[in-house]
């Protein structure tokens, strides 16, 4: 069957639209409003192209977090649709982790149809009585950049045409598109072959010139200067720029509650996390794209410090709380205002030399200290170092690193940015394992490694990712962190109350998980192959088995590793 179909309805023009631009598949989880999406799928036969492909995902807070992982390693958003107020219901976590990160997924969900009668697409069942509202859209309106119910055929595919560009828009984020069945069932305007969007996104912005010049000037003026990171682009230019202006003007980075790597962890400039001992010491901060570039309870800049935000939205107004103190906010795209920075810098001088010294020094014994934490976790139950070092030496050059609840992003060696993908501020959980799963669809043949705490595993639906990575062939490696507990819980706990009751007591009330289930056999009802470390120093020659269990057959693993609690 070719594409050209004959008589297109609104379910037609949704799908030709999404392909038109450039959506690769729809990650959907059906229900009785997808009817007329089935029909259009069902038309164009196993040959059409001129629709997104289908990715059945069952549950629908894993298939927004696969269309998440794929825009990580792709830099292009995907669609994701579920059925009505209940399957949009499960798929606000997801939304909520992606809006958290500014990272774009293209929202559909069908709506209860509207009438009762003789409409194609009107109420046949109890059930769309019951899950009609007022407001299907206000359940997601604060997690999206743009919402808005589809009403006519002919509006279909320019409506997604016009959700995508304000998705692409920066600063990038998701859309919402609510469709009743009747405007998917009616005839919709014929759509001509190889069409182009209606819409495209907005160029990125340019910073504005003087800014970048006092900012220059500041830095290269600094004896101390600090640049704090925490994401970067699925390209990676900013990872590019941020790593040679770093070492050209002799400036430290610290890379923070790393959502995305910027800096390989063998930079020199790099001097680690600890921001309590550096950031009261600098006395310029340039803070690129950092939603949470610090804790102010934690940590704060000296009062005399000149403090700069850079990004499309430095001052991150979606947040209602971020009290960082600015001197200087420049709105732009990050890799342009980086770009503009190294060139306006080459005209200052600076004691670039000095502080690249420093630097090198603060560096070393950064990865010194890594090195040992990860050494004394290597013995008993392996400690979240030693897990991280131990999935460092399986990398390569290209592999990655999805991780929750894991030792955070300094505890890995990391070649590149974007080889390390942590939980979103939001921290909503669940997110990682259907998060590598989009990724490990976007490059079947690239190892891709999901570091998984147990409790975080018990959230993911892990049934339900096993199913998809057998049902797509994606060959995911899933290191699955057994403690038995919540350690965030107990952890945050001991925050609020270090000398509590709490913190004597044998078991910290509301975080154990023991029993623990035996979560090789969740992962081995579907095919996968597994395995359970009890001892650290049995943990590296797993994951090589692991590895070679990947390459040669192709199929999924899971690592069950008992880890002491931190």
């Amino acid at each position: 069957m070719t594409d050209a179909l004959e008589n297109p309805t609104g379910a037609d023009a949704v799908l030709f639209s999404l392909k038109a631009n450039g959506v690769d598949y729809l990650f959907a989880n059906a229900g009785s409003d997808f009817a007329p999406i089935i029909e259009s799928y069902a038309r164009r036969g196993e040959g059409g192209t001129v629709a997104p492909k289908p990715v059945i995902v069952p549950h629908e807070a894993a298939l927004v977090a696969m269309a998440h992982g794929y825009y990580l390693v792709t830099g292009k958003p995907q669609a994701a649709m579920v059925h009505v107020n209940v399957g949009l219901a499960n798929a606000v976590m997801g939304l909520i982790n992606a809006h958290a990160d500014d990272v774009p997924v293209i929202m559909l969900s069908g709506r209860t149809p509207l009438t009762e009668h003789d409409r194609p697409g009107a109420r046949r069942t109890p059930i769309q009585y019951g899950q009609e509202q007022f407001d299907q859209s206000g359940m997601v309106r604060e997690l999206v950049k743009w919402d808005y119910e589809l009403r006519y055929a002919e509006n279909a595919g320019n409506l997604v045409s016009r959700g995508y560009a304000i998705a692409m828009s920066e600063p990038v984020g998701s859309i919402y598109l609510s469709l009743p069945r009747e405007p998917l069932c009616e005839p919709a305007p014929a759509m001509g072959e190889g069409a182009t969007p209606l819409q495209v996104a907005a160029n990125p912005a340019a910073p504005d010139p003087q800014a970048v010049e006092q900012a220059a000037a500041w830095l290269a003026a600094a004896k101390n200067p600090l640049i704090v990171c925490q994401r970067g682009d699925p390209a990676g230019k900013v990872a590019a720029l941020l790593a040679a202006l770093a070492e050209r003007h002799g400036i430290a980075v610290s890379e923070v509650f790393a959502t995305r790597n910027v800096m390989p962890s063998d930079h020199p400039m790099l001097v680690g996390p600890n921001l309590p001992e550096l950031l009261p010491a600098a006395d310029v901060v340039l803070v690129v794209d950092a939603p949470v570039a610090w804790i102010e309870s934690a940590a704060q800049p000296a009062v005399t410090a000149k403090v700069i935000h850079i990004g499309p939205d430095p001052l991150f107004a979606r947040m209602p709380v971020r009290s960082y103190r600015s001197s200087l906010a420049i709105a732009g795209n990050t890799a342009r205002t980086l770009a503009a920075l190294d060139a306006a810098l080459d005209e200052h001088p600076s004691q670039g030399d000095t502080r690249r010294e420093a630097a090198v020094a603060a560096h070393a014994a950064y990865r010194a200290k890594v090195a040992k934490a990860a050494e004394a976790g290597s013995r008993g139950p392996a400690s979240k170092a030693w897990v991280a070092h131990c999935v460092s030496e399986i990398l390569g050059d290209d592999g990655i690193v999805f991780n929750e609840r894991g030792a955070p992003s300094p505890f890995y060696t990391l070649k590149a940015g974007n080889r390390f993908f942590g939980n979103t501020p939001a921290g909503g959980l669940g997110w990682a394992l259907p998060a590598a799963l989009g990724a490990q669809l976007a490059d079947r043949e690239r190892l891709v490694v999901c570091v998984v705490g147990d409790g975080s595993y018990m959230f993911a639906n892990p049934v339900a990712c096993h199913q998809v990575a057998e049902a797509h062939g994606l060959p995911l490696l899933t290191v699955i962190l057994n403690n038995g507990a919540w350690d965030a819980v107990r952890l945050s706990t001991l925050e609020v109350y270090p000398d509590g009751s709490a913190s004597r007591a044998n078991q910290t009330p509301l975080s154990s998980l023991s029993p623990s289930p035996d979560y090789t056999m969740v992962a081995a009802a579907s095919r996968a192959w597994t395995r359970t470390v009890e001892e650290a120093a049995d943990l590296p020659a797993v994951l090589a088995e692991a590895v070679k269990v990947i390459a040669d057959e192709r199929r999924q693993a899971l690592v069950n590793v008992r880890v002491r609690p931190e």
